[in-house]
C-alpha cells in the first residue's frame, strides 16, 4: 500500500517542485496542493508504521507549508526536497520487499535536518 502511494504521490511532487522551481511562478494554490500529497505520504508511512518514512515526508510537507505564503519554490532549496521525494518512493519500495532501508532516506533525513 505504502509503495502504491508514493508511485502515486511522489512523481505528482517532484514534477511540480522542479517546474514551480524552473519557472520561477508564482502559484500559492499549487503549493499547497503538493503540501497535500506529502501530507498524504506521511500519512501513508504512519498507517504501515513507517515512521523514518513518515518524519522524511513531514519534512517535505514542512517545507512546502513554509512556501505557501510567497507562493514560490526556490530553485536551490528544490533540489534537496526533490531527492527527499524520491528516497521516500524509494525507502517505500524497500519496505514493501521486506529488503533494509536505502541509504538514500538517511541522507535525506540528514540532508533536511532530521
Amino acid at each position: 500500500m505504502l509503495a502504491a502511494e508514493a508511485d502515486r504521490r511522489s512523481p505528482t511532487i517532484i514534477n511540480g517542485i522542479e517546474d514551480l522551481a524552473a519557472s520561477g511562478d508564482k502559484d500559492s494554490a499549487r503549493i499547497e496542493e503538493l503540501r497535500v500529497e506529502a501530507h498524504g505520504l506521511k500519512g501513508a508511512a504512519l498507517v504501515v508504521g513507517q515512521n523514518r518514512l513518515a518524519d522524511l515526508a513531514g519534512l517535505i510537507e514542512e517545507y512546502l507549508a513554509a512556501c505557501v505564503e510567497s507562493g514560490r519554490i526556490k530553485p536551490g532549496a528544490a533540489a534537496p526536497i526533490v531527492a527527499a521525494a524520491s528516497a521516500f518512493t524509494e525507502g517505500a519500495q524497500a519496505a514493501a520487499e521486506g529488503v533494509g532501508e536505502p541509504s538514500s532516506v538517511r541522507e535525506s533525513l540528514d540532508t533536511l535536518g532530521r
